[in-house]
């Protein structure tokens, strides 16, 4: 098959990262490109596509309303003449002129119900978020999320040696969505109550818009001491590092899904997240019929939920066995080569109903 990614950008972000793993199983047997309408383009991403997927760049500056990048954008099309165009956001359908296999996959909660009748077929990423859709009269088909769980180290190295515990977070620096606000004032409250000092550092892997509100707040609650803002780090560097923290917390507000949880069970990483739907989703085992958590959780937006669960587990620590249950239910639910070939799958049935 003849397959065209259409994307805004290409950042560090869990949606362009799990792409470049997508694509990478997909360029196996087929013809595979990707189209880049913004200018914002991370090149340590694109040195992760295999060779053989062609990358056309359309130039446009963010909120730029000049018509040529649209131009460009239109212009490849033909040119690929591909069979399958596959949408990754919210507002690029409207964008696409003449008549294509429009599919979307749906990433994350909170969007434009209306656009689905843009495409032939839309992909919901996690059971929340085609129950969300469902519950909007919309039609979706479930292909969840994967990782390259081969990738992940889970054996520590000597990354840290100061004896502290260390936790982490890692995502783009959006309050909005990730809520590293509410983080932040959950380590203020268990400093407040904890005057002799604490045990633990905090790191956030990531970039983002908020990073110097972050910072900001950060130096009001008087946590600099707690706090380490490590930037971006690259995928490599995660995937044989994350098994050194003790303990990961999500605080988002919303996810689809939640790539960094499943990256983290199976580096054999206990996680503490928001009671969200996408990361207990991931969490969730069924034993005996029965559902299971393998994993923590806190009332979202709850910030002295949060200071209580990140200090039960300090008292408490980690729970052995219920780590190695998680890392052993992501390994075998949400390998993203059973991801890239579903989505294979779901395409020749569009291609049989054109």
């Amino acid at each position: 098959m003849k397959i065209t990614h259409l994307l805004w950008g290409l950042s560090t972000g869990g949606i362009e990262n799990m792409l470049v793993d997508i694509v990478n199983q997909q360029v196996e047997g087929n013809d595979i490109s990707l189209i880049v309408i913004n200018d914002k383009i991370e090149e340590s991403i694109v040195a992760r596509l295999d060779k053989r997927i062609r990358i056309y760049r359309c130039g446009r500056r963010i909120k730029s309303k000049n018509p040529l990048p649209i131009l460009k954008l239109n212009f490849f099309l033909r040119k690929i003449n591909p069979e399958i165009v596959h949408v990754h956001y919210d507002g690029i359908a409207r964008l696409v002129l003449g008549k294509w296999n429009l599919v979307r996959t749906i990433h994350n909660t909170t969007n434009n119900f209306n656009e689905s009748k843009n495409f032939k077929v839309c992909y919901a990423i996690s059971k929340a978020v085609q129950e969300e859709w469902r519950q909007a009269g919309k039609y979706t088909v479930l292909i969840e999320n994967g990782i390259p769980c081969d990738g992940i180290n889970c054996k520590r190295n000597n990354l840290f040696n100061d004896g502290l515990l260390h936790f982490v977070q890692v995502s783009r620096l959006f309050i909005k969505q990730k809520g590293q606000d509410v983080l932040l004032k959950a380590l203020a409250e268990i400093k407040r109550n904890n005057p002799s000092g604490i045990n633990f550092k905090m790191h956030l892997i990531g970039d983002g818009a908020d990073r110097e509100l972050l910072r900001e707040m950060s130096g009001s609650l008087g946590i600099d001491d707690v706090v380490v803002f490590e930037g971006n780090k690259s995928r490599d560097w995660i995937y044989e590092n994350l098994c050194n923290f003790n303990l990961f917390v999500q605080p988002s507000r919303y996810e689809g899904f939640g790539l960094t949880v499943a990256e983290a069970m199976v580096a054999g990483v206990p996680v503490l997240s928001s009671n969200i739907e996408g990361p207990v989703e991931i969490m969730t085992a069924f034993e005996h019929g029965e559902k299971r958590l393998l994993g923590n959780t806190f009332e979202s937006e709850n910030s002295k939920d949060l200071a209580q669960k990140i200090m039960l587990f300090v008292q408490q620590g980690q729970n052995e066995e219920l780590v190695e249950l998680g890392r052993r239910h992501v390994l075998q639910n949400y390998n993203v080569r059973q991801t890239a070939l579903q989505y294979l799958e779901e395409y020749k049935k569009v291609l049989t109903i054109m």
